[in-house]
């Protein structure tokens, strides 16, 4: 790579970009390839023990929508979850091709990141230099809480993907304006928004980048046609979306979770408190010169959380899942503000200052990060017990006229030990449910519909496994009164297998 190819370029006007694209030369032409190191990177940690943790909470939602029928699934989106209908048709995509292993659920989560990491290089090429992009690039990828949400079958990663794609879309069209690139833009805005309404931010981001770099009234008026035909395609969704808000009330919007909710954002603590700094520096070091571009990764970066705190007294945002689509624009931030500032420390006397983050900053990113990585892929979301490790046991032990009850105190309402164990016998003999009057598939919800009448329910069945996650000894207590009366008179509990905070009881029918 020749030096003028890795030079401070600055921030060249869209005349300058399309003239050195013309030419055959400029960022915009030379150097792409570069892109391939943080995608790689990031392929490779979300790669690596992608199958090690279990299934969660949320994931198993994600199979669950998946395994529906057409009726079903209509269903589902009209009672909750419409604001993740596109996300969730994607997936069953998926999986018709794919099939549903914990692999193939989790896998299009990786090649977002992946994607998203490559993007961001180009990004930080086009704004400032093939450096800026490249470090870019490798910050994103080795921060913990990306690598968590692209070993997670859940919309996040692609909601990232997408965010960034539309960032790289509006600036090509900026720099060599044409309907083909606008109208591109605009379908890329309209899948943010149709995958997760508050990444639509970084529409905002955009108008500002435009108001500040880019002369003319022209590009301004393309921007607002192509927002505004967007806009008549997400519009709707919102709207039908906002009838079922109550979804997300369980949220805290408490001081704690307010206090957690950055640092989750990064993954750790140091590296929420360097991306903070790293940003100050960027704002400090910019000039006029790049200061449009810093302003449009600042607003990127600042106006989700911002928002998310402005409405945390009707919303219940603080989630760090919900912005992990601004972390791109710390990245890009980070790598500016250390890369010029070691330019202007050197006044610019060493063209190849860049190697002093990569070589040291990059490095040491990693090794602060480990731990956090070693988390990640252990089964540490939300507290979840490992429920498939029980269900691949009662597997084992099923026989035909078996039945299963649940005494979930992790799960409680939300129903997670049925969707695990209906997930882990997917493709075996499952036993009847025995206190179900109809499965979720057939309410509408993501819940069962449980037996009023629990003795008609079980009937004559002779032998009972009851998955249970209760912190008493006695794996009865805490069922409703009426189950657990039935099951003590008429069951002896025969055996108990342990696991992770998971137990499975098998009973059987007492002699008559």
């Amino acid at each position: 790579m020749t030096a003028q190819a890795v030079r401070w370029t600055g921030q060249p006007t869209p005349a300058e970009i399309r003239a050195t694209v013309d030419a055959g030369a400029g960022p915009s032409a030379r150097g792409g390839w570069w892109a391939l190191l943080p995608t790689l990177v990031a392929l490779g940690l979300g790669w690596w023990g992608l199958d090690a943790r279990d299934l969660w909470n949320d994931e198993l939602v994600t199979w669950h929508a998946t395994s529906l029928s057409v009726d079903q699934f209509r269903m589902l989106i009209g009672n909750i979850d419409l604001v993740h209908a596109a996300y969730y048709l994607l997936m069953s995509a998926v999986t018709a091709v794919g099939g549903d292993s914990l692999i193939a659920l989790r896998l299009p989560s990786v090649l977002a990141i992946g994607a998203s990491a490559g993007l961001l290089t180009l990004i930080g090429r086009r704004l400032f230099d093939t450096p800026v992009g490249v470090l870019a690039g490798l910050f994103f990828a080795l921060l913990p809480a990306v690598s968590r949400y692209a070993q997670e079958a859940r919309s996040y990663a692609l909601v990232t993907l997408a965010a960034v794609a539309a960032t790289w879309l509006f600036l090509r069209a900026v720099d060599r304006p044409s309907r083909a690139r606008w109208w591109a833009y605009g379908v890329v805005l309209v899948l943010v928004g149709w995958l997760h309404f508050v990444a639509l931010l970084v529409g905002v981001a955009h108008l500002l980048y435009l108001w500040r770099a880019v002369p003319g009234e022209e590009p301004r008026w393309r921007w607002s046609a192509t927002v505004g035909i967007a806009g008549l395609f997400v519009l709707p969704l919102l709207l039908l979306a906002s009838r079922q808000s109550g979804q997300i009330s369980w949220v805290s919007n408490d001081s704690d979770a307010v206090l957690r909710f950055l640092e989750n954002l990064t993954g750790t603590l140091p590296s929420l408190v360097a991306a903070g700094l790293l940003a100050l520096l960027a704002v400090a070091v910019a000039g006029a010169r790049w200061r449009p571009a810093v302003l449009m990764l600042l607003a990127w970066a600042l106006l989700p959380p911002l928002a998310g705190y402005l409405t945390f007294a009707w919303l219940h945002l603080f989630l760090a899942r919900y912005f992990l689509f601004s972390v791109p624009a710390w990245a890009l931030l980070a790598a500016f503000g250390v890369c010029r500032a070691l330019q202007l420390l050197t006044r610019e006397r060493m063209p190849a200052v860049w190697l002093v983050p990569a070589l040291v900053l990059v490095p040491a990113l990693a090794w602060q990060g480990l731990p956090a990585q070693e988390r990640v892929r252990s089964n540490e979301a939300d507290g979840q017990p490992r429920y498939l490790d029980a269900v691949r046991y009662l597997g084992q032990q099923v026989k035909p006229g078996d039945g299963v009850a649940f005494n979930d105190g992790f799960g409680g309402p939300s129903d997670i030990a049925r969707k695990a164990t209906s997930y882990g016998l997917r493709d075996q003999l499952r036993p009847r449910d025995v206190f179900v009057d109809a499965p979720a598939a057939e309410t509408g919800w993501l819940t069962a519909r449980e037996c009023k009448n629990p003795a008609l329910c079980l009937g004559d069945t002779k032998r009972v496994w009851l998955v249970e996650t209760g912190h008493l000894n006695d794996p009865l207590a805490g069922l409703p009164p009426a189950r657990e009366a039935l099951l003590r008179q008429k069951f002896l509990v025969k055996s108990v297998q342990r696991f992770d905070r998971v137990r499975v009881v098998r009973l059987e029918r007492k002699p008559a």
